[in-house]
């Protein structure tokens, strides 16, 4: 029990104390104003997909109020995928931890500018026994999980025309984030905002993290409150600028997302939401080409002095251009 609680506390250590910390604080602070009617942090955290602009949900709702505010989200998943049960062209097999933190900057009560810089540390994990074990008690596929020794680090891609990446399982720093938010109108009740970003291609584009361009993206989201009821409708149009390489093709993709939640009491809400949409590669390979679409279930919860934390469990829907399942655990403040 110890080595297995030591193993856990190394690959884990910031996610697990934290969620700790912020339980025990939310039985003994007092709760002031915080925002629980915005979207869960869930993101796609398929290596391949991380290459390009993946949008986070947001809500148009949300107050732009503090001049400075922080968010940081901790997210944790396992992936298991390959093209070919032999000598496979695209093998993902990893657990992916990723630091995710964002700083917002308010310019005026209509406009809010953000950036997010993301750490990742790919590794071979601890879970799939536990995984092929549980899987089997239902009798679930694999994924071919099976075909590996368990708990052994791959990521690579060789599609035999010219394309390859392969990557290590270090600290990367992922794609940087600038980004805006602009309401456009509403009230308390309903509003809309229009939304921008650009992704920076600072991530390893040899180890497979980066796609070596920026990418451009631009949309919208509505968002409805009603009650203890709220809702979120996303969209976005993003266009890589990546070239293409031998045997594959980038173009622009949509993306979105439909978040609703209940608000339990004043400290807590409920959320479930979908986000999806199309896939930025023409590749022939399954893969890489399918629509990548996730389901979260979460919830958000409030500290003290307007801080708020969310617990977020993902899992897939097309089961081959998203991660397995992930876990998230965040924390936002005003400053």
């Amino acid at each position: 029990m110890l080595v297995w609680m030591g193993i856990v506390y190394h690959h884990l250590p910031m996610l697990f104390i934290t969620a700790l910390m912020v339980a025990l604080l939310t039985f003994v602070m007092p709760a002031y104003a915080v925002d629980l009617l915005a979207p869960l942090p869930a993101r796609n955290l398929y290596p391949p997909m991380m290459r390009f602009f993946d949008p986070t949900p947001d809500s148009a709702l949300r107050s732009y109020m503090h001049r400075w505010s922080v968010q940081v989200n901790q997210h944790y998943s396992t992936v298991n995928l390959m093209n070919r049960a032999t000598n496979p062209g695209l093998l993902v097999d990893m657990e992916l931890y990723v630091l995710d933190p964002v700083l917002r900057l308010t310019l005026r009560n209509r406009l809010e500018l953000s950036l997010r810089v993301p750490l990742l540390f790919p590794g071979s994990g601890i879970f799939d026994s536990p995984i092929q074990r549980f899987h089997s008690w239902f009798n679930m596929p694999n994924g071919g999980r099976e075909l590996r020794p368990n708990n052994r680090f791959a990521y690579r891609i060789d599609n035999a025309k010219g394309t390859r990446w392969q990557s290590r399982n270090r600290w990367q720093m992922g794609n940087v984030e600038l980004s805006a938010r602009y309401h456009l109108a509403g009230n308390a009740q309903w509003a809309i905002a229009a939304l921008a970003a650009v992704k920076l291609p600072t991530a390893s584009q040899s180890d497979g993290w980066g796609s070596g361009a920026a990418d451009l993206a631009g949309g919208a989201v509505l968002s409805w409150h009603q009650g203890r009821w709220f809702s979120h409708l996303e969209g976005w149009l993003i266009q890589p600028f990546a070239q293409d390489t031998p045997g594959m093709h980038y173009s622009a993709y949509p993306r979105g997302s439909l978040a609703a939640g209940y608000q339990l009491f004043d400290r807590a809400s409920l959320i479930v939401q979908v986000q999806g949409g199309n896939s930025p590669y023409q590749s022939q390979i399954n893969m890489l080409d399918h629509p990548p679409f996730l389901i979260a279930f979460g919830m958000r919860g409030a500290l003290a002095s307007e801080a708020g934390w969310s617990v977020t469990i993902i899992e897939n829907i097309t089961q081959v251009t998203t991660q397995d399942i992930s876990i998230a655990f965040g924390l936002s403040w005003p400053m």
